[in-house]
């Protein structure tokens, strides 16, 4: 549970933590779990959206992290399911040393390494992808400056991705998609994005700050043009679907296995997709079923269909494997299978 409370902070040393549970599986489901946890870049989305469409309602935020924990559960039940773990009683042991005062030389040198670290990863990864979307942004295919958004490179890139949307948002916007997207590089990019690529939300926006005008939240409502349902579950989309960048790396090295990892990413996808779905789904069929679009909501329900199969097909295939794995102890005359 440590884990899971130090995402909230960020992500990436939640994800790091893990380091410290023995079992292997264990710790590769943590890893897994843990970015379902909305962390500290998240929450400029969600003040966004609760600011925008619910009046700065507190249960939003309260609605969010409730459901990550809620999440976290279900996943680990699924995951276990898939990757055939056994139940039995884990322990976590540690040594704790004797207690002193503390080096404030350690502690700097400490404080150097740890910000040393993060400042190589600003300046490569981060840097790199945040300069590639800007550019993206700002110029068409032909590197002429774009005259309205909606014919720059990033437009043509994130157009096709707006039909996987639809489900979830009810509309066909590439603004929602570039978001989306984008999130993946860090999420507090989805509310700056979505202030660059709409027009006339970079005037209610605080792109420095990723917060909104005081008193803008009706406007930016407007300009969106999207129903409280709709705003909720693509608030819900982007919290729960896979981290940004920097944490999925965490990932690959906390799991060592490039198997797992892209587990991890199809799980929170789906999972992310599902939430998401059932949320607009079902709320536009209670607010207003007339503005339900049948062919996306089939659709939708097509995509998670596919997904069920094939989560099944996995846990078949662990039952089967863990069925001859008995059967050949068992012709040892073991009694028993040893986990793997």
């Amino acid at each position: 549970m440590l884990h899971f409370v130090i995402t909230i902070g960020c992500a990436v040393p939640g994800i790091m933590a893990s380091c410290t549970i023995r079992n292997e599986r264990e710790r590769r489901a943590t890893a897994m779990l843990a970015p379902f946890m909305p962390c500290g870049a998240k929450i400029p989305v969600i003040s966004l959206f609760a600011g925008a469409f619910f009046d700065d309602a507190g249960w939003v935020s309260f609605l969010m992290y409730f459901s990550g924990i809620v999440l976290i559960f279900l996943g680990a039940l699924l995951v276990n399911k898939i990757a055939g773990y056994k139940a039995r009683k884990s322990f976590f042991i540690i040594e704790l040393p004797e207690y002193k005062v503390p080096s404030l030389l350690g502690a700097f040198k400490s404080m150097c390494s740890r910000g040393r670290a993060y400042i190589v990863k600003a300046a490569t990864i981060i840097l790199l992808c945040n300069t590639t979307v800007q550019i993206m942004q700002t110029f068409t295919w032909n590197f002429q400056v774009a005259g309205t958004a909606d014919v720059s490179i990033l437009a043509s890139i994130a157009s096709p991705f707006a039909y996987l949307l639809v489900p979830v948002a009810g509309v066909l916007s590439w603004q929602f998609a570039a978001a989306a997207v984008t999130g993946f590089i860090a999420k507090e990019n989805v509310a700056g994005t979505l202030a660059v690529c709409f027009a006339g939300l970079e005037n209610l926006i605080d792109t420095e700050e990723l917060a909104l005008m005081e008193g803008a939240g009706t406007e930016v409502a407007g300009i969106m043009a999207i129903t409280k349902v709709a705003a909720l579950a693509y608030l819900m989309f982007n919290l729960y679907t896979p981290p940004c960048f920097a944490a999925i790396c965490a990932m690959n090295a906390e799991m060592k296995s490039g198997k797992w990892v892209w587990g991890g990413i199809g799980l929170q996808l789906g999972i992310g997709f599902t939430v998401a779905y059932l949320v607009y789904t079902i709320g536009t069929l209670i607010t207003a079923p007339a503005a339900l679009d049948i062919r996306a909501a089939l659709a939708g329900l097509a995509a998670i269909v596919v997904m069920v199969l094939v989560v099944s097909l996995l846990i078949a295939n662990t039952k089967k494997q863990m069925k001859t794995e008995y059967a050949l102890n068992s012709s040892n005359g073991n009694g028993y299978a040893v986990s793997k």
